[in-house]
């Protein structure tokens, strides 16, 4: 997983079988965000090495507040973040 500036806005891949994050990164490097039912390869341990997940749930966070871990009220203030809710492929 990718450690990225905790004060920009980021896409994060959350495994709902291992209850945890499985890849972060900067929402501006990201040029597409999948669709429930789509899949997403990631390289977990290096090339080669393809990891699959389904997309079960895509979830946006407008004004992120860092210091307490959820939503702002406001879609102006904080950091955006979108969570795609995935499983491993079968």
């Amino acid at each position: 997983m990718d450690t990225e500036p905790e004060n920009e806005s980021y896409l994060e891949l959350y495994d709902i079988v291992k209850k945890e994050i499985v890849a972060k990164t900067l929402f501006a490097k990201v040029r597409f965000i999948p669709r429930s039912g789509e899949r997403i390869f990631l390289a977990l341990q290096g090339p080669g090495k393809w990891v699959s997940y389904t997309v079960l749930d895509v979830h946006y966070f407008l004004g992120y507040d860092s210091t307490s871990g959820k939503p702002a009220r406001s879609g102006s203030e904080g950091i955006g973040r979108v969570t795609l809710y995935v499983e491993p492929s079968k």
